[in-house]
């Protein structure tokens, strides 16, 4: 396949692809994911539901969220990137539309699932493949930056939300938000969006020899011991590999991380409403735990970026530890929400904690295993993520309705983020072994897009490899 490399100085137009997918991170995915904690008191006051029942619709929209991932990771591959970020970028605002008239609880359920299909499951994954595909060099940093847009949003959209609230209701902070999603994304979605770099006649980042001789320059510098994956590995071979399931299983526990602390960490900070009765939790002012939550949202920003930049020069090990020991921080401080430092201690830890969820998904499957099937590898690594996260919703509204605290939930996201870093840490020299395993019987290697460059020889399949 001929591809016309980047010109010395001339701007890659890949970076647009960052831009575009760091400003629907920043509306469309912010919305649902960070800023909805924002809502939950509000909304269990106003319609008369408990926190599981609020706990319950927010984990809905992660449960369809795993079955659409799995749609669109092979969409993305065959399907107009423009076709589908327009799509997210409407749904969301009308989602965000109808929220602001909810009155009864099977609505907001009904708008929650709405949201899971195309909101949850179209952003992070239309971005994070579209990424992976353009750039070859700086993957990570690409992607993290991309992926960064919805700290970002936090950070602009938390106060402003919080603000709201208090002023005008949450019915008009979801009215004024729908809007913002559809003046700020549409535009650069519908106009830059491009799937692979051959579809602008182009070759991925990295790939030119100017490129490459940069990429040798700072490897020398490189500590990382990760080595680049360039022969067909792919589904077929992942779906029988024990060291594939391994690193699902450390998805599967970051998703409850996520789940039990995003939902809840606002209310943890405040006091929740239930009937007539109002449980303080943290008794801090809604806008003082608003400000904390823009805090950790800002952190979310720098964090995603390091996190990124750390794959690329310390490799997946450094990024994995220091994540967990973010994620275990965070679970401990989040216990001690009364005081005025630990939701603070809890912002900057789970701040970077949470970026092992969406930094890590698309950067750990190509550095493991290659660019073969790769929409399909990160959406299914992301259907299992977010089953995670419906699992850590749900049963931390239950263990909330049940002792009126949130302390067994930061106890769950504890010992979560302990088997996290275990079961990923293991992932990685089992994927080494699969790897190696394919290239000894001959897989196909691969060109820069992840195209197979002998596509006639079968790619060998691999049973229980671990």
């Amino acid at each position: 396949m001929d591809t016309n490399t980047t010109k010395p100085g001339r701007f890659f137009y890949g970076w647009w692809i960052v831009a575009g997918g760091f400003i629907i991170m920043a509306t469309c995915y912010t919305i649902f994911v960070n800023c909805m904690s924002l809502f939950q008191a509000h909304i269990v006051r106003d319609l008369a539901i408990s926190v599981g029942q609020f706990n319950t619709g927010v984990s809905l929209s992660t449960v369809v969220a795993i079955f659409a991932s799995l749609a669109f990771g092979a969409l993305v591959d065959k399907t107009s990137a423009r076709l589908l970020g327009g799509l997210t970028v409407v749904v969301t605002a009308i989602v965000l539309l109808l929220l602001s008239f909810a009155t009864l609880l099977w609505q907001f359920y009904v708008l929650c699932t709405i949201a899971g299909v195309i909101v949850i499951a179209g952003t992070r994954l239309l971005v994070s493949v579209l990424t992976t595909n353009w750039f070859n060099v700086r993957r990570g940093l690409a992607i993290s930056i991309a992926l960064s847009g919805s700290g970002f949003g936090g950070v602009v959209l938390s106060p402003l939300t919080s603000w709201i609230i208090v002023n005008y209701g949450w019915r008009m902070a979801f009215l004024l938000l729908a809007v913002i999603c559809l003046i700020a994304s549409l535009p650069i979605v519908i106009i830059m969006f491009r799937n692979r770099p051959s579809d602008k006649g182009l070759a991925p980042y990295g790939d030119n020899a100017r490129e490459k001789a940069s990429a040798r320059q700072k490897e020398q510098k490189d500590t990382s011991s990760d080595t680049p994956v360039n022969i067909a590995v792919g589904w077929r071979v992942l779906r029988r590999s024990g060291g594939f399931w391994i690193l699902i299983l450390g998805f599967l526990c970051m998703g409850i991380v996520n789940g039990a602390i995003i939902p809840n960490a606002v209310s943890n900070m405040t006091s929740v409403v239930i009937g007539d009765t109002e449980i303080v939790t943290g008794g801090h002012s809604t806008i003082w735990a608003g400000n904390v939550w823009a805090l950790y949202l800002g952190v979310v920003l720098v964090a995603k970026v390091m996190l990124g930049a750390i794959y690329d020069r310390l490799g997946l090990r450094a990024g994995t530890i220091i994540g967990t020991a973010s994620c275990i921080i965070a679970s401990l401080a989040l216990c001690f929400p009364a005081t005025e430092w630990a939701p603070i201690v809890a912002a900057f830890a789970f701040g970077f904690g949470t970026c092992m969820g969406t930094v890590s998904p698309p950067v750990m499957s190509v550095k493991q295993y290659g660019k073969k099937d790769l929409g399909m590898v990160v959406g299914i690594v992301t259907a299992f993520e977010l089953f995670g996260a419906a699992i850590g919703a749900v049963l931390s509204g239950i263990l909330f309705d049940s002792f009126h605290s949130f302390i067994p939930a930061w106890l769950m996201a504890l010992a979560a983020s302990v088997l996290m870093g275990v079961t990923l840490m293991l992932s990685i020299p089992a994927a080494v072994r699969i790897v190696e395993s394919c290239r000894a019987k001959g897989a196909p290697q691969l060109d820069a897009e992840g195209f197979e460059i002998n596509p006639n020889v079968e790619t060998p399949t691999e049973t229980g490899s671990i």
